[in-house]
């Protein structure tokens, strides 16, 4: 960076920073685009295949767990290579794997092992980008300005969860929701032409030698453990990953079948949770400087946790279930915002940085064995006890990752 955009950088802070706003708006572009994804996908197995709880929690499963081997790999590569042509290959090959399900609909053949085989895909390059991404923000952005710009970058997330799904929702109820789909494999190459478009020369650690996947594994887990703020961190994200993935794969069912709400309805109130996310983006640094960041992270959990309970609360009557589901979005969707922006800056200022990516590596790994075991076991007790029994356990996540914390509050940093 020069000295000019150093000056520039000091003054605007990081809206004068350029490389970071080409990866800003790559991950705003490729957000929303993912926002119609995660709308249309579920919906395009429910309308034009008619899948079932089970297999809906199995199409979670095919999104998420390809993505733990992938992350086997990935944190050793990351901490190894150059970051920019992992992120773009990323991007490039979830946009040629989406647009199989369009010309599949409209050639007739649209099926659920085709919309398997598309999750795997995804969700594999997805953990690639996720991991690449972590690291790659510290080599534009310096430690002290992380906050400012992991705030940010869930500020656009937000943004997208707002436009994302009510776009989704409608071009699906316009177009049906295979061709919505196309719509996010064009977000995804409008991402990585931004992304090669980035100019700063990356840092790799002169420590980041050739491994084995096993010396990987073990250097990704011995850091993640050996921290008592990260390892309760840790454990609060995995407690939340395993119950919110009920959710995941139950969510869609049970707003369009039990609650009767059309598709349209849906993408609104999902995108309603994205303003509670942007609030929450805007407000996470300052809340850390006001009441310290054990408090904070607490605090959010807890709160993120409560509001859970309005979602099994709510009743088969579209308009009132719909102000439930979007209290739920505003207020819980704010509070685990609070709680990621400063999880992850945390994470970053706290851990080694030529074994980021491999902690990120280990951090995904974890999560993702988590996110398909609550999806199976979310679609497993619906089908047993019913889907609002279900539920009612989603309230108890945020206390329990809260518990976690405030077990390991002498080695939070600040109050």
């Amino acid at each position: 960076m020069t000295a000019s955009a150093r000056r520039k950088v000091r003054r605007r802070g990081l809206m004068g920073h350029r490389d970071f706003l080409l990866l800003w708006s790559a991950q705003g572009i490729s957000a929303i685009g993912s926002r119609i994804t995660r709308t249309a996908l579920p919906m395009a197995a429910i309308l034009a295949v008619g899948a079932s709880a089970i297999d809906l929690g199995l199409l979670t499963v095919a999104l998420t767990l390809p993505g733990v081997a992938i992350a086997l790999l990935a944190g050793g590569w990351v901490d190894r290579h150059r970051r920019k042509p992992l992120l773009i290959a990323a991007d490039l090959l979830r946009a040629a794997a989406l647009l199989a399900i369009p010309a599949a609909a409209l050639s007739g053949r649209l099926d659920l092992p085709l919309l398997y085989i598309v999750a795997v895909i995804v969700g594999a390059c997805s953990v690639l980008f996720t991991v690449a991404d972590h690291v790659f923000i510290t080599d534009l952005v310096a430690r002290k300005r992380l906050l400012e710009a992991n705030g940010k970058r869930e500020a656009v997330d937000a943004i997208a969860e707002i436009s994302g799904p009510a776009i989704g929702g409608a071009l699906v109820a316009l177009l049906t929701a295979p061709i919505a789909i196309a719509a996010d494999a064009a977000t995804f190459v409008g991402s990585a032409l931004l992304i090669g478009s980035i100019r700063r020369r990356e840092r790799i650690a002169a420590t980041a030698k050739s491994a084995s996947l096993f010396a990987d594994l073990r250097r990704g887990l011995h850091v993640v453990w050996r921290d008592g703020a990260i390892r309760a961190l840790f454990l609060a994200t995995a407690t939340l990953t395993l119950c919110f993935s009920f959710m995941a794969s139950l969510y869609t069912l049970y707003a369009l079948r039990d609650l009767l709400l059309t598709p349209a309805e849906l993408g609104v109130v999902i995108g309603c949770g994205g303003i509670g996310g942007l609030v929450g983006a805007g407000v996470a640094g300052r809340s850390a400087e006001r009441w310290g960041v054990r408090r904070t992270l607490i605090g959010a959990l807890l709160l993120g946790g409560a509001m859970q309970a309005l979602v099994p609360l709510a009743p088969p009557v579209p308009a009132v279930a719909i102000s439930f589901l979007i209290a739920t979005q505003l207020v819980g969707d704010g509070a685990l915002t609070v709680y990621l922006v400063n999880e992850t800056t945390l994470r970053q200022q706290l851990l080694p940085a030529d074994a980021l990516g491999r902690a990120a590596a280990t951090w995904t790994v974890a999560t993702g064995v988590l996110t398909p075991t609550g999806a199976l076991a979310g679609a497993a007790l619906a089908e047993a006890i019913g889907m609002r029994p279900t539920l009612w356990l989603l309230p108890f996540a945020g206390v329990v990752a809260a518990l976690w914390l405030m077990a390991a509050r002498r080695a939070l940093p600040g109050r």
